[in-house]
């Protein structure tokens, strides 16, 4: 073969194969946070992470580069009005529930990493708290559900435009 053949043959073996891996490194998915919205509800007979029966609601999410999220949680019924429940943060991304509800027992892996927030959320009040800054970031806000009598939390995750 001559020199401009092999040429040639490079230059398309090179055509092809380019392209490919173009492709194959351009199919990366984005991991984008979605927005959140959703009820959860649940009662207690203890206040405390260390029952391993204690019903907790969870909310995880992620903030990309740049991105701000707003973080509603509305209380709308709790036992008695003056009750509360205490905020909790994990700062990492963690969701081994179902409809964002678990028991303590499912947090004892990550429940040293657990701190209180200190906020609270209390009856026919709404908390609200925007996250993100110039760094992605994960979180997992956690709340106990309240002792005698049902709590239920209306919870919304949005950006920030």
């Amino acid at each position: 073969m001559s020199k401009e053949t092999l040429s040639l043959l490079a230059i398309a073996i090179a055509s092809i194969a380019l392209p490919a891996v173009f492709l194959s490194v351009s199919v990366v998915p984005s991991g984008q946070q979605n927005e959140l919205d959703f009820l959860i509800s649940g009662t207690n007979t203890c206040l405390r992470f260390l029952d391993k029966n204690v019903s907790t609601g969870y909310i995880p999410f992620k903030t990309g580069v740049n991105e701000k999220w707003n973080l509603t949680i509305e209380c709308t019924e709790m036992p008695t009005p003056n009750s509360w429940t205490d905020l909790y943060i994990y700062n990492g991304f963690w969701n081994g529930g179902v409809n964002y509800k678990c028991v303590s027992e499912d947090l004892h892996p990550i429940l040293n990493h657990i701190e209180s927030s200190q906020y609270r959320v209390r009856a026919n009040r709404t908390f609200t708290e925007i996250f993100g800054n110039s760094t992605p970031k994960s979180y997992t806000l956690f709340l106990i559900f309240p002792p005698n009598g049902a709590g239920t939390f209306h919870v919304k995750l949005a950006r920030v435009e």
